[in-house]
């Protein structure tokens, strides 16, 4: 069971990823578990003033396996000059910031068993590697993994993704898919994502990434027999419920 809260987290390794991200390993400062569950999100919180007075906290998917609960990894694309992904990829090991969590609903049942389809776009590839390794972990039989992503510069490197799968999980890599924003974007991953499910039957479907691709993603999903209950998303960015709220 997860627990949501504030804590203080402690960077405890760095790595850089290929070029614009990085690999942080973090922990509670306390030593307390983290209370996480494979594929939900923490928000940090930067410490960063806004111009409009707010707070720069952003949020960042686990991609450990929950089977390990006192440290857990994060990779952090930088982006232009956001504060949240320049403080990120600058603070050094021994750094200490704030974050609440874990949030998100995008997991696996407790005691999952059968097929899964997982599919992230873009950098919601992190929450996907969280989902496979918890499922993994939890003797999950079969879990499909599809990564539509612009290229293998994007962010991380097919190798980091495919080091980090357990073998159970089996990846298919849409590379060379349209950048954000693209209008072909929903249809391609409407095509390429049908034609995975209809290899057989889905116990369970999580998505990951790009709202403007993954809803349409879902209503295509539905269309050919998915229980509409039965697709769980998770818009990192592009979310048109809370454009619409």
């Amino acid at each position: 069971m997860t627990t949501q809260g504030k804590a203080k987290i402690r960077i405890t390794h760095a790595e850089p990823l290929g070029q614009g991200a990085r690999l942080l390993r973090v922990e509670r400062a306390d030593g307390a578990a983290l209370g996480f569950a494979g594929g939900q999100y923490v928000i940090i919180n930067t410490g960063v003033t806004l111009p409009g007075g707010k707070l720069a906290k952003r949020a960042y998917s686990l991609l450990s396996s929950d089977a390990e609960q006192r440290a857990v990894e994060i990779a952090v694309k930088r982006i232009g000059a956001g504060p949240g992904s320049n403080v990120l990829n600058d603070i050094a090991v021994g750094g200490e910031l704030e974050w609440s969590g874990p949030w998100g609903k995008l997991r696996l049942p407790d005691g999952f068993s059968g097929r899964a389809l997982v599919v992230a776009t873009d950098t919601g590839i992190t929450a996907a590697l969280g989902i496979a390794r918890g499922a993994a972990a939890a003797g999950a039989e079969r879990l499909d993994l599809l990564w539509l992503v612009e290229s293998d510069a994007y962010f991380v490197s097919e190798r980091f993704v495919r080091d980090r799968l357990p073998a159970a999980a089996h990846l298919s890599i849409a590379s060379g898919f349209p950048p954000v924003g693209h209008p072909e974007r929903p249809a391609r991953a409407a095509a390429i994502a049908g034609e995975l499910f209809a290899a057989g039957p889905c116990d369970a479907i999580l998505c990951a990434g790009d709202g403007a691709v993954l809803y349409p993603l879902r209503d295509r999903l539905v269309s050919l027999g998915a229980p509409e209950g039965g697709v769980v998303l998770e818009s990192f960015f592009n979310n048109p419920l809370k454009k619409s709220a």
